[in-house]
């Protein structure tokens, strides 16, 4: 169920950002959809974390990492919805995997852990899959690198490192503060940095009242019940069968694009999936430990 929830994400995401689809008039801007999908994510973690540890007895470096969640998060939100506009949600979802590399990387470098010789294969069949061969489809089919579908990708990749860090910083904390008040404060903590961003770059906050039912979707299903569901399940079945399990995100995020916004599935899209899953089931230790 974590992984249903979480592969919409770019199919609804991609009926908000792009107009061009005809599901509504005006786009939402990225910002304003980041601080209403943290409004709602805080909303719907308060009653798991009522009773949890007080934000009184955070230290100041823990409380500091805290409030960087909410930083992150509305970065990595903004910058995969701007990258949604300029390409397709089949892309997105693969493209979003780059955050399994990311996380390995920052574990390698951040918390000294080791990647093993064997750990390479594997490592270069995911960067593989979930870069080198969509940007090089996207590349022969437009003809330039900096064609809008490129930066639409480059966008999604640097989602993606902004997803992994978060993901670190909250793997960090997690051994001192329980997920759920983790969740609550840093959902409510990214609203007041994205309100400043769009008072820097004077970007009109507006309601979009017609796409908040989709919206209120993102903020119960994608950032609520996919994590709640997913931390559960790390519990039940343990790390490794939840990661691996967890990785057919990908596989619905396809599907659902072809089904719901008409997006054509290509060999090398298939493709790509494999590749990917191959190189996530041939790391599921690797995966494991940095989950557990």
């Amino acid at each position: 169920m974590a992984a249903v929830f979480a592969s919409t994400i770019n199919v609804v995401g991609k009926t908000l950002v792009d107009p061009s689809l005809g599901y509504v008039e005006d786009a939402v801007h990225p910002l304003s959809l980041a601080i209403f999908l943290g409004l709602i994510s805080g909303l719907f973690f308060t009653p798991f974390a009522k009773g949890k540890t007080s934000p009184k007895k955070f230290g100041k470096k823990t409380l500091f990492f805290v409030l960087m969640l909410g930083v992150t998060d509305v970065l990595a939100i903004t910058t995969n919805f701007f990258g949604l506009n300029h390409t397709t949600a089949v892309n997105a979802t693969i493209l979003i995997n780059t955050e399994l590399l990311f996380v390995v990387i920052i574990a390698f470098t951040v918390f000294r852990e080791r990647i093993q010789k064997r750990e390479t294969f594997p490592l270069g069949l995911i960067a593989a899959g979930a870069i080198i061969i969509p940007i090089i489809v996207d590349i022969s089919e437009n003809g330039t690198f900096v064609s809008g579908f490129v930066v639409g990708d480059m966008m999604i990749i640097l989602a993606a490192l902004f997803f992994a860090l978060d993901i670190s910083i909250a793997r960090h904390v997690s051994n001192i503060i329980p997920a759920t008040r983790i969740s609550q404060i840093s959902a409510f903590a990214g609203i007041p940095f994205a309100l400043l961003l769009m008072l820097i770059f004077q970007i009109p906050f507006d309601i979009p009242w017609d796409q908040m039912p989709s919206i209120v979707y993102m903020g119960i299903f994608v950032s609520g019940l996919s994590y709640f569901f997913f931390v559960i399940a790390l519990r039940l079945i343990g790390a490794i069968r939840t990661v691996l399990i967890y990785s057919t995100t990908t596989v619905f995020g396809i599907a659902f694009s072809g089904f719901f916004l008409g997006e054509e599935i290509t060999d090398l899209n298939i493709f790509s999936v494999v590749i990917i899953l191959g190189g996530i089931y041939l790391l599921r230790k690797k995966f494991a430990k940095l989950e557990a």
